[in-house]
C-alpha cells in the first residue's frame, strides 16, 4: 500500500464509481481497478460492492476511508510545511 493507492482509493470512493474516479484522476479507468486490486490483495479484504450502477464501500471501505483521509491530509500538510522552509 503507497500514497497512491490511497488517493485512487479515495477517488473510488468519493465518486462511488471507478470511471467517475479515473476521470477525476486523469487516467484510464485500468489503472484504477488495478491499484483498487492490488489494495483489496494487500489488505486481504474487499473494499468495495461492485454493481451496474457504480460501487459502494463495504464496512471495511468504511474504515479505510477515515483512515485514508486523515493520512492524505497528513502528507499534504507535510508537502506544505517544507515547502515553506524551501522558501525560507
Amino acid at each position: 500500500m503507497d500514497v497512491k493507492d490511497l488517493r485512487y482509493f479515495t477517488a473510488v470512493y468519493e465518486a462511488n464509481s471507478f470511471m467517475r474516479a479515473s476521470i477525476a484522476l486523469a487516467t484510464v479507468q485500468s489503472n484504477v481497478s488495478m491499484r483498487i486490486r492490488r489494495l483489496e490483495d494487500d489488505l486481504r479484504t474487499t473494499l468495495f460492492v461492485r454493481g451496474r450502477r457504480g460501487v459502494r464501500p463495504t464496512k471495511e471501505g468504511d474504515l479505510l476511508y477515515r483512515y485514508a483521509k486523515d493520512v492524505l491530509e497528513k502528507m499534504d500538510e507535510a508537502r506544505q510545511k517544507i515547502k515553506k522552509l524551501d522558501a525560507a
